[in-house]
């Protein structure tokens, strides 16, 4: 075993879980999670075209696809947690560059 835990091959971040054998980052385990939770539910109907919609991961939830017309569709409070997410690794983008060397 070794004493330097391997890095996920999605983000890089040193991890311990691992899923086929393969080094696994919290975020995804995180995604697998929900989405078991997710299959519980009824699928949805597409409000554009009726087709049935699929589930995908995104950004730590879980969103409906339509595979007909591409369309994306949001639960309650999805749209502003997703905000969130996106607001938040924008500020640790620019810190980290505010605190790069510069050459």
């Amino acid at each position: 075993m070794s004493l330097i835990a391997p890095r996920c091959d999605r983000c890089g971040s040193r991890t311990r879980h691992k899923e086929d054998n393969k080094p696994i980052c919290e975020p995804r385990v995180e995604e697998k999670r929900l989405m078991v939770e997710a299959s519980h539910e009824q699928l949805k109907r597409c409000p554009i075209d009726s087709a049935e919609m699929v589930k995908e991961a995104a950004h730590m939830l879980v969103i409906d696809r339509c595979p007909s017309c591409s369309g994306v569709w949001l639960d309650g409070g999805e749209l502003e947690r997703m905000s969130g997410d996106i607001q938040e690794a924008a500020i640790m983008a620019m810190a980290r560059g505010l605190t790069s060397p510069t050459f």
